[in-house]
């Protein structure tokens, strides 16, 4: 069954701003190439950007199910423009550092409202295989980034702020062909103050599940082991040798594998349990990153980085599918926004804690507690359905009306 066409507007619009997008590293360069940050204030730079993608996920996702996910991402991409183009005129240090913040939260704020869109869009029993292409295109877009960035960083700096705010005004246009957001049963009227204690109380409604409690629990222990590939790996890997081309090619492997396999992980998990899947995807990444304890050039590198991509690619969607097959109608955003939380928690606390224990018992030790880590999360997830409420919740959610044609149109990568 072919996906509707408005699902590819949605992956469409994702996909362009992600080019667009400009990661952390880029950011820093042209900051320290234009000397408008130096070597105290750049770590500070960082931790604004990762502050604001931390919370992006509780915010989005509640905002999402408030007002809609199509109207939060039109409603974000503006000011995620406004905020690119503020840097081509901002020298003080301190606002710099509000436009980091503001920057790593409009980057991430339209990732739980995409998953409230597929939702709305698609049927729950199409819902993995639409969010499997839908990171397709994120990872399309997050790989050929830095490719874009570093070209636009030696020819043109300004034209990193040109092109990330052209990329959101894109996505915004693309979102608008989208069927308008169903008010939600639950939205009543009544006054700001009390639409904000609806948000708040809605951000907290998932850890009201002991199952889903469970489940952010085993998602912030998995994402330590897997977001080393954004810390300890590369200086693992620089300290056995490997030069800057040589860890550029082991993390390529990732990319191509991620878009190439992706799109078939709904076969390969139809008719498995729930669970069956997190478990398979926690054991291979926590496999993938114990051989780097063994890893002491290239190949044995790329042996362990397709080992632990395979736990990526099952785990990406079909972790997205486990938590919004658990979410009431009309909180998919919410639920999702709790689970980006977790895994940016990790993000923010793992990446350091990797690194600090690398340095000071070594990174084979580093490797293999995080081999036994990662493990003890698999079996962590085998025991999900002991945990009440572990049933997922979904019934068939209403679609957005859509043009009988829109809705009937193939998506243009055909099969799947």
């Amino acid at each position: 069954m072919a996906l509707p066409r408005t699902f590819w507007l949605l992956w469409a619009g994702q996909t362009v701003s992600r080019l667009g997008i400009l990661a952390p590293a880029f950011l820093v360069l042209f900051l320290e190439q234009d000397h408008l940050v130096d070597a105290r204030t750049t770590p500070v730079m960082v931790g604004l950007f990762g502050a604001g993608v931390l919370v992006s996920g509780l915010v989005g996702g509640a905002v999402a199910d408030m007002i809609g996910p199509r109207r939060t991402i039109i409603a974000a991409q503006p000011l995620a423009a406004a905020t690119a183009l503020l840097f081509l005129v901002t020298t003080d240090v301190y606002a710099l550092g509000l436009l980091s913040l503001a920057t790593g939260f409009l980057s991430a704020v339209d990732r739980p409202a995409g998953a409230g869109l597929i939702a709305g869009i698609v049927p729950p029993e199409q819902f993995s295989k639409a969010y499997s292409l839908l990171l397709v295109g994120f990872n399309v877009g997050m790989s050929l980034s830095p490719v874009i960035s570093g070209f636009l960083l030696s020819a043109y700096p300004p034209a990193l702020f040109l092109v990330w705010a052209a990329g959101s005004a894109v996505y915004a246009l693309l979102v608008c062909g989208l069927p308008a957001d169903r008010k939600s049963p639950e939205e009543p009227g009544g006054s700001g103050a009390s639409a904000l204690r609806r948000a708040a109380r809605s951000i907290g409604e998932p850890y009201r599940s002991p199952v889903l409690v469970a489940f952010l629990a085993l998602v912030f222990l998995l994402a330590c082991v897997y977001l080393q590939v954004n810390s300890a790996l590369p200086l693992d890997m620089r300290r056995s040798g490997l030069s800057p081309g040589d860890i550029g090619i082991v993390l390529a492997v990732n990319a191509v594998l991620s878009i190439a396999l992706l799109p078939l992980v709904p076969r390969v998990v139809k008719g498995m349990g729930d669970e069956t899947p997190l478990v398979l995807a926690a054991a291979l990444i926590a496999v993938g990153f114990g051989v780097n304890a063994l890893a002491d050039d290239i190949v044995l590198f790329t042996a362990a980085t397709v080992v632990w991509t395979l736990g990526e690619v099952l785990w990406a969607p079909m972790s997205a599918t486990f938590i919004a097959s658990r979410a009431p109608e009309g909180r998919v955003s919410t639920y999702q926004g709790s689970y980006f939380f977790a895994w940016n928690a990790a993000f923010v606390i793992g990446g350091p804690v990797g690194i600090t224990v690398a340095n000071a018992y070594g990174y084979p030790f580093l490797w293999t507690g995080l081999l036994v880590l990662g493990l003890g999360v698999a079996v962590g997830f085998r025991s999900l359905p002991r945990i009440s409420g572990f049933a997922a919740t979904t019934a068939k959610r209403p679609v957005p009306d859509q043009d009988p044609e829109t809705a009937a149109a193939p998506g243009p990568t055909g099969r799947p």
